[in-house]
C-alpha cells in the first residue's frame, strides 16, 4: 500500500522532485513530504497546490458517503466562503457549519448576533444545517463546544471537514488534535496560499475506528488572492484581531482600500463608514476628483497591494450600489465595509472579483 504524506495527503514519491507526495529517500518510517516539511518548519509558501478539478473529484467522493460533514466558513470573508457549490453538494447531509476565524472580529462584537446573522443568510439559500457553530483555531476558542456537537451528531459516522480554500480545515483539525490528545505540534500543513491540502488525510480518532478526515479546499475564482502573488497575502490576510477604521463620508469622498478597491459616495446626508480589513491594508481617504489620478498613478507606491510587479496584469471593473439603512459590503476575499446611513456608491474593484451587499453582520 503506498504511504501518504500526513501533512497534505500526497502520496509519497522520490522520482519526481516538483511533484506532490516527493521525499528524497523514500523509507517505510517516512510520514510527509519535502513541501509540506518546508511549510511546518521553515514557513515556505508551497509551489504546488490542488486545482478544483481535483477538488471537485474528491468532494463528489465524499458527499456520497454515509457521514457528518462540518462545513467550514470563513467569519470574515463570509459571502465568499458560503459557496453556492458548497450548499448544493451538502444540501439535505448532516452538516454543522462552523464559522472560523471569529479571533479576527473585533472582541466588543456580539457573537450571538453573529450566528443570528449566518442563520438568516442559510435560511435565503434553503440551507439547514444541524447546528451553526463558531471557532477560533488559532486561539482554540470554542474548540470544547465544537467537539461535544460532533460527539453528540456523528452516530458511528466518519467526520469529513469541508469548504473552500483557506477557511481553516487543516487548522480546525490541529486545534482539535491539540485539545484532547497529547499532541503539541500542527499535524497537518497549513499556508496562506490557497490549494495547500492535495488530498484526503484521514486521521484515526473516535473509539469505534472511526475518523477525522481533512479535504482539499474549493478554490473560488473570485477570491482576489487568485490575481495576486504570494508576497502579497500578508498584507491581505489579517492575522490579528481588526481594529475597525471608521470614517464620516460625504457626497464627493472616496477611500480606498490599499490599490484592491474603491469606494465613491453620493449622499444627501453624512453617512457611517467603518472598515473592516487586514490591519496592515493601507486605507487611503480622498476627494473623489483624485480617484482616477491615484488609479493611474499610484497603483503599486501609495496604494498597495498591488506590489509594482503586479499592478500591469491586473484590470478593474465598476459597480454601482445603493445603500439605506445598515449594510455591510464585502470585497470577496479581503474584509467588508459596515456602512449606516443612505448613499449611492460608485465602487471600482480588481475584475474578477465579486463584491456583495449583505444587512450588517455587527451591530
Amino acid at each position: 500500500m503506498q504511504s501518504k504524506c500526513v501533512g497534505c495527503g500526497a502520496i509519497l514519491q522520490n522520482k519526481k522532485e516538483n511533484e506532490a507526495g516527493f521525499v528524497p529517500k523514500l523509507t517505510e518510517d517516512m510520514k510527509i513530504c519535502r513541501r509540506c516539511f518546508r511549510i511546518m518548519h521553515y514557513n515556505e509558501l508551497p509551489k504546488i497546490v490542488a486545482t478544483n478539478k481535483e477538488y471537485e473529484a474528491v468532494i463528489d467522493s465524499v458527499v456520497s458517503k454515509k457521514a457528518l460533514f462540518v462545513f467550514i466558513v470563513d467569519v470574515f470573508s463570509f459571502k465568499s466562503t458560503f459557496h453556492p457549490l458548497m450548499i448544493d453538494r451538502l444540501r439535505g447531509k448532516d452538516v454543522i457549519l462552523l464559522a472560523n476565524k471569529m479571533d479576527l472580529l473585533p472582541k466588543s462584537s456580539n457573537f450571538s448576533k453573529v450566528v443570528e446573522w449566518i442563520s438568516k443568510e442559510c435560511e435565503r439559500k434553503n440551507f439547514n444545517p444541524l447546528v451553526i457553530g463558531i471557532a477560533s483555531a488559532k486561539q482554540q476558542n470554542y474548540i470544547d463546544e465544537l467537539i461535544s456537537t460532533i460527539d453528540l451528531s456523528r452516530r458511528g459516522r466518519d467526520v469529513y471537514f469541508v469548504g473552500c480554500a483557506n477557511v481553516g480545515k487543516s487548522s480546525i483539525i490541529n486545534a482539535l488534535l491539540k485539545r484532547t490528545t497529547v499532541q503539541t505540534k500542527d499535524s497537518i500543513a497549513t499556508s496562506l496560499v490557497p490549494g495547500t491540502t492535495l488530498n484526503q488525510i484521514r486521521i484515526p480518532y473516535f473509539e469505534d475506528n472511526q475518523a477525522l478526515i481533512d479535504t482539499p479546499g474549493l478554490i473560488n475564482p473570485s477570491d482576489i488572492l487568485n490575481q495576486l502573488l504570494p508576497q502579497s497575502y500578508r498584507t491581505i490576510v489579517p492575522n490579528a484581531e481588526i481594529k475597525p477604521k471608521t470614517y464620516q463620508m460625504t457626497k464627493g469622498n472616496s477611500i480606498f482600500l490599499g490599490g484592491l478597491a474603491c469606494l465613491s459616495f453620493s449622499c444627501k446626508e453624512m453617512c457611517s463608514v467603518i472598515v473592516y480589513t487586514s490591519n496592515s491594508l493601507y486605507i487611503h481617504r480622498c476627494k473623489t476628483e483624485r480617484v482616477k489620478e491615484l488609479f493611474q498613478n499610484q497603483l503599486g507606491h501609495l496604494l498597495v497591494p498591488p506590489l509594482i510587479e503586479e499592478v500591469d496584469q491586473l484590470s478593474y471593473y465598476d459597480k454601482t450600489l445603493d445603500i439605506q439603512g445598515k449594510k455591510c459590503i464585502w470585497f470577496s476575499g479581503f474584509g467588508f465595509v459596515q456602512i449606516y446611513g443612505s448613499a449611492r456608491i460608485q465602487i471600482r474593484s480588481l475584475k474578477n472579483s465579486e463584491v456583495y451587499i449583505t444587512d450588517a453582520i455587527l451591530g
